[in-house]
């Protein structure tokens, strides 16, 4: 992967800078003067922000925990933006807040519908991730990616992403997968299984009971009444009761009217005879207010008689409708009635459900089959993809280039006092002068150059598995802890690597800025009032 160029916008300490890292060559030393201190001093000038920055362009993290208001510079205007040239075409812009991520390659779009979607497609199509990135090309503080101290499984990741593997040990994540899958169907198949056994035999015992209570209320219902209740439903025989109830209430009301208006009528007529009697005391003839009120009388009598004859109709056409409602069960015979249909409807549900439990239970015995025979499969792939089948394979393939590559670099860095050995386990053994020395005994100088020894024996499997490798390189702060001894070994290292790559240093020791003063180029920031400008 070739770096070109980087345009920083209010990124940490950094307002505004652009860098063309195809520009350099060879050596480079990035060199700090940070005049908010007192006396004016290198640390803290924003060095380490130029790596930063790359590293969040691509992968939208930094090597350092960074908190998002730390990440955007307080003193310039705009948002937090870096812009990344890459392989001559690819250009990636990536905006801090709010966040966004563009891939353009030729002037073409690749980017996708999210942030997260557009990430993979990056780095598929760089052919690298994060982990890669910092082991391959940022060395020095900050960076955790460490292989000596890590799990034998943390290993096999970083081994993996080196050797573009990924495809391959997935298949192994997914087996475990699978085989975990296959058991939990297997567990669920069994229960279920189980369960439905249980359940038939609970059935079976409850028809039992139900078809001995059938019987039972059977012999208490006559004929008649068993062949009403199997013709008619509870509603409809409710519906019927209520019927011929409702019909009884309207006859009992109709008799009362009748009654009522009877009464009233004789009462009228009465009233109407007494008021025909009602004569002028002079002239014996019935006044002309009595004649008015006796015809109003007259009226409402009719209206009664009318009335009546209807009320009586109705009576009669009621007494008929009553008579024609047969219902050959009185509510008294309700608790029977109810008690057969719902035992009758119940001993249909039991026989249903016990039909589909028996279905259920041949589906549910083919599920166990299945996931068993998955299973089994399963655990054959898991061995097969196992640390004893494939992936010590792959790895036992390339320990010899591997061993090769970093006893190289450490050869270099220690003059020959080191040398280190991995197994197909990926376990080490680490020799000082053919003396075994566990990582964990060394010095922290000791330490440093071992690790970074085997990082660029790591870098180097890039070249297996088809991988570009970076034109340029960053050692930020390598020689903390190193010895006269070790400052010469990485000296020779940094002349070794200048021959294919453009090496980026950033160092306080005052021994190794001697021995690069003369040939490294320059890189300088200068922070001053909390902005840093690169030339």
């Amino acid at each position: 992967m070739k770096l070109n160029s980087i345009e920083i916008k209010n990124f940490l300490s950094i307002k505004y800078a652009k860098i063309q890292f195809d520009k350099y060559s060879e050596v480079v030393r990035i060199v700090g003067e940070n005049k908010d201190t007192t006396p004016i001093s290198s640390n803290g000038a924003g060095k380490s922000s130029i790596i930063e920055a790359v590293v969040f362009g691509l992968f939208g993290r930094t090597i350092r925990k960074s908190s998002e208001k730390t990440l955007t510079n307080k003193y310039g205007n705009g948002s937090c933006k870096v812009k990344v040239v890459l392989n001559d075409n690819v250009v990636v812009t990536r905006i801090k807040k709010p966040p966004s991520l563009r891939v353009e390659i030729k002037g073409k779009s690749y980017t996708k519908d999210n942030i997260q979607n557009t990430q993979k497609n990056l780095e598929a199509l760089l052919n690298t991730n994060y982990n890669v990135f910092l082991a391959s090309i940022v060395f020095g503080q900050g960076n955790k990616v460490n292989f000596l101290s890590s799990s034998p499984e943390e290993k096999r990741i970083i081994i993996q992403n080196f050797l573009n593997a990924t495809e391959l040990f997935s298949h192994r994540s997914a087996i475990k997968t699978l085989k975990s899958s296959y058991m939990t169907e297997k567990k669920a198949a069994q229960t279920l299984c189980d369960e439905t056994v249980a359940k038939l035999s609970r059935l079976d015992s409850y028809l039992g009971v139900k078809n001995k209570m059938r019987r039972r209320f059977r012999s208490v219902l006559t004929s008649e009444k068993y062949n009403f209740i199997k013709s008619h439903s509870l509603s409809e025989i409710k519906d019927l009761e209520s019927v011929s109830h409702a019909k009884d209430l309207e006859y009992r009301g109709a008799g009362e009217r009748i009654s009522f208006l009877t009464e009233k009528k004789e009462a009228l007529k009465l009233n109407i005879r007494n008021m025909i009697e009602d004569t002028c005391e002079h002239c014996g003839k019935t006044p002309v207010k009595i004649k008015e009120l006796l015809a109003t009388k007259a009226k409402e009598l009719d209206g009664i008689v009318n009335t009546l004859q209807n009320e009586r109709r109705l009576s009669k056409n009621l007494s008929k409708e009553i008579d024609a409602i047969l219902i050959p069960i009185t509510s008294q015979d309700y608790e029977d009635v109810e008690a057969v249909l719902n035992v009758e409807t119940e001993i249909k549900i039991l026989k249903r459900e016990k039909k589909e439990s028996r279905k259920n239970l041949s589906k549910y015995e083919k599920m166990f089959a299945s996931a068993s025979k998955g299973y089994d499969l399963m655990r054959y792939w898991e061995n097969a993809f196992s640390e004893n089948g494939l992936v010590k394979y792959i790895i036992r393939n390339i320990l010899q280039f591997f061993n090769f590559r970093a006893n190289y670099y450490l050869d270099v860095l220690t003059h020959g006092d080191f040398r280190v050995k991995f197994d197909d386990s990926l376990g080490e053994i680490i020799y000082n002068n053919d003396t075994e020395a566990p990582f964990d005994t060394l010095s922290g100088g000791e330490k440093k150059k071992v690790s970074l020894a085997v990082m660029l024996g790591l870098n180097d499997l890039l070249f297996l598995s088809g991988k570009e490798g970076s034109n340029v390189v960053f050692f930020d702060e390598v020689a903390d802890s190193l010895d006269p001894k070790g400052i010469a070994g990485l000296y020779e290292l940094i002349n070794e690597l200048k021959e294919t790559k453009t090496v980026f240093v950033i160092t306080h020791n005052p021994e190794l800025e001697y021995k690069l003063e003369d040939c490294a180029k320059l890189l300088k920031v200068t922070k001053k009032g909390g902005i840093t400008k690169v030339k």
